[in-house]
C-alpha cells in the first residue's frame, strides 16, 4: 500500500518538493548580496532581536549572526509552514478522505488488515517528509559551496528539522481529526491545526515561554537552533516524540469505528432539514464553510501583519542599512505606505487562491459524477459551473471585505497609526480584488474549455506570487515583475484604477468563455 500511495500521489509529491526546494535555494545568495559582511549581518540580527513583531512572525534570531541562521530564520520558517501544509494535505488525502470517498472500503475488501490503510498513510507521509528533508539538506549544503557561513552540519540539522516538523504536523492533524466526523471538514480542520501550531509557536517566542516550542511542531526549529547549536540531542528527542505520536495515532485508529469519529463531539449547531432552492444555493451549501474559513483566516493574517506596521516601518526608516532588503522589496516611497501595500499584495495572493480553489473543487464534482446528478434534473450544461463561478466571485468580495476589516483592526491596535494609514489601507485592499477576479476567470476558462488541464489553473497564481514575492529579492527586471497582476496597488500617493478595470473586464470575458465551453462539451 505504501508503494501504491507513492504512485498515486507522485505528481503531488514531485511538484511540492521541487517548488519548495527552488524556494529555499533563492535565499542564501540573496542574503549574501544584501548583507555581505559580518558587521552587516550582526546589525541585521540586532535589529531583528529588538523587533517583537518579527520575533512573533518568524521566531527568535540569535547571535553571533551567520548567513546560515539568517536563512533558516526566515526561509526555514516558511519552509516548515509550507512543508507542514503539504504533509497534512497528503496524510488527510491518503487516509480520511480516501475513507470518505469509499476507496478505503474497496482496499479493505481485498482482505488486508484493517489497520493497513492508516499505517500506510503514516509511513508514506514519513517517507515524503524524509525526502523533503534530504532535498533541503542538499540545497543548503550546495549553497554552502558558494556562500560562506553555511556549513554542512547546519544543513543536516536544518533538513532534519524540516522533515520532523512535517511529520509532526501531519500526526497532530491526525490526532485532531479523530474527533471530526464531518467529511467536508477534514481538510479544513487539518490545516487549522497548522494555524494553531503557529499561534502556539508565536506566543512561545514573543512571550519567552520556550517550553511551549516543544508542544508545537512549528516551534521545533527554535529548539534545535540550526546553524547555531545544531542540537542533535533535541533532534533525537523530537524524533522520539514523532514515533510516540505515530503509535498513539495508530492505537486510536484501532479503536475508531470505520467512517466515524473516535469520540462523538456534540454539534453546537442544531441539525435541520435543508431545502435546496437551486444550483446557486447548492453550490453555496457545498462551499460556504471553505469560503468562510478562508475569509476568517485572511482577515486574521491581515490584522496580524498590519499590526506590525508601526514598529517595523519605524525600524526600517531608522536603520537604513539593516532594512535595505525590505526597502528593495517595498519600494522607495514612504515606508509605512509601501509596507501596507506589500501586505495587501500577500493578501491578494491568498484571496486569488481561494477563488481558484472553489473552481477547482467544482471540477472534482465533475470527476466524481455529482455534477451529472445536477444536470439530470434538466439544468443546462453551463449552469453548475456558472453557479460555482458566481459563488467564487462572491467569495472574493467577502474575503476582500475581511481583509479590509482585519487591516483596520491591525491599524487600530497601533499607537503610531494616523488617519493617512486608513486612507492607504482602503484603496490598497480593494486594488487586490481585480487581480483575484482575473486569476479566477482564468481558472473558469480552463475548467470550462479544457477540464483535463484543470491543474494548470494554479500556474498563473503561482507564477504571479513568485514574481511578487521573489522578483525584488532576486533583482528581476521591473517589466518582469509588472507581469504579476498583484503589483498594481493603488494608494493615495500613486497607482491607477485603469489596469484594474481592464483586469475586471478580462475576468468577465474569461468567465463567459468558460461558461460557453462548458455548454458545448460533455462532462469527462
Amino acid at each position: 500500500m505504501i508503494a501504491l500511495n507513492l504512485r498515486l500521489r507522485r505528481s503531488f509529491i514531485i511538484i511540492w518538493c521541487l517548488a519548495l526546494w527552488a524556494f529555499l535555494a533563492v535565499f542564501p545568495p540573496a542574503y549574501e548580496n544584501y548583507y555581505p559582511t559580518a558587521d552587516d549581518r550582526e546589525a541585521f540580527v540586532l535589529g531583528m532581536q529588538r523587533n517583537a513583531g518579527m520575533t512573533a512572525m518568524w521566531g527568535p534570531v540569535e547571535s553571533p549572526a551567520t548567513l546560515g541562521q539568517i536563512v533558516m530564520w526566515e526561509a526555514g520558517s516558511m519552509m516548515i509552514i509550507l512543508g507542514s501544509v503539504m504533509a497534512v494535505l497528503l496524510i488527510v488525502g491518503l487516509h480520511r478522505r480516501s475513507e470518505t470517498l469509499g476507496l478505503t472500503e474497496l482496499q479493505l475488501s481485498t482482505g488486508i488488515n484493517r489497520m493497513a490503510p492508516a499505517a500506510a498513510a503514516v509511513v508514506t507521509t514519513a517517507i515524503v517528509a524524509a525526502i523533503m528533508g534530504a532535498g533541503s539538506t542538499a540545497v543548503l549544503a550546495l549553497s554552502g559551496l558558494y556562500v560562506d557561513e553555511m556549513p554542512v552540519g547546519g544543513a543536516l540539522a536544518s533538513g532534519s528539522v524540516i522533515a520532523l516538523t512535517m511529520l509532526g504536523s501531519a500526526l497532530l492533524a491526525q490526532l485532531v481529526l479523530l474527533l471530526v466526523r464531518d467529511p467536508a471538514a477534514l481538510t479544513r480542520t487539518g490545516l487549522m491545526t497548522i494555524a494553531g501550531a503557529f499561534v502556539v509557536r508565536s506566543v512561545a517566542d514573543s512571550e519567552d515561554f520556550g517550553w511551549l516550542n516543544w508542544v508545537s511542531p512549528l516551534g521545533w526549529k527554535t529548539v534545535v537552533h540550526p546553524y547555531v547549536q545544531n542540537d542533535w540531542m533535541a533532534i533525537g528527542m523530537i524524533a522520539g516524540i514523532c514515533v510516540l505520536a505515530a503509535g498513539v495515532v495508530l492505537f486510536a485508529e484501532r479503536q475508531r469505528e470505520y467512517g466515524s469519529a473516535l469520540v462523538a463531539v456534540p454539534s453546537l449547531i442544531p441539525t435541520r432539514t435543508r431545502r435546496i432552492r437551486g444550483p446557486l444555493h447548492l453550490s453555496t451549501v457545498l462551499n460556504r464553510s471553505t469560503i468562510l474559513t478562508w475569509a476568517i483566516v485572511i482577515a486574521g493574517l491581515t490584522a496580524f501583519f498590519i499590526a506590525l506596521t508601526g514598529s517595523l516601518s519605524e525600524w526600517m526608516e531608522a536603520e537604513a542599512n539593516i532594512g535595505q532588503i525590505f526597502k528593495d522589496i517595498f519600494g522607495d516611497g514612504d515606508m509605512k505606505t509601501e509596507f501596507i501595500g506589500y501586505i495587501l499584495k500577500l493578501t491578494g495572493i491568498l484571496i486569488a487562491t481561494m477563488g481558484v480553489q472553489v473552481v477547482v473543487t467544482y471540477r472534482s464534482g465533475e470527476v466524481d459524477r455529482t455534477v451529472d446528478l445536477q444536470r439530470s434534473t434538466g439544468l443546462q450544461r453551463w449552469v453548475p459551473l456558472g453557479a460555482a463561478s458566481i459563488l467564487s466571485v462572491a467569495g472574493l468580495v467577502l474575503a476582500t471585505v475581511g481583509a479590509l476589516g482585519g487591516g483596520a483592526l491591525g491599524l487600530w491596535s497601533q499607537e503610531t497609526t494616523e488617519a493617512a494609514d486608513y486612507d492607504t489601507l482602503v484603496p490598497s485592499t480593494w486594488s487586490q480584488l481585480a487581480p483575484a477576479l482575473l486569476l479566477t476567470g482564468v481558472a473558469v476558462a480552463i475548467v470550462g474549455i479544457v477540464p483535463r488541464f484543470t491543474h494548470v489553473a494554479w500556474a498563473p497564481v503561482v507564477g504571479a506570487a513568485i514574481l511578487t514575492l521573489f522578483g525584488p529579492v532576486r533583482s528581476a527586471p521591473q517589466w518582469l515583475i509588472d507581469l504579476s497582476p498583484f503589483e498594481y496597488v493603488v494608494t493615495p500617493n500613486g497607482g491607477s484604477w485603469t489596469p484594474h478595470l481592464l483586469m475586471a473586464a478580462a475576468a468577465i470575458a474569461l468567465i463567459g468563455l468558460g461558461w460557453w465551453g462548458s455548454q458545448r462539451r460533455e462532462i469527462h
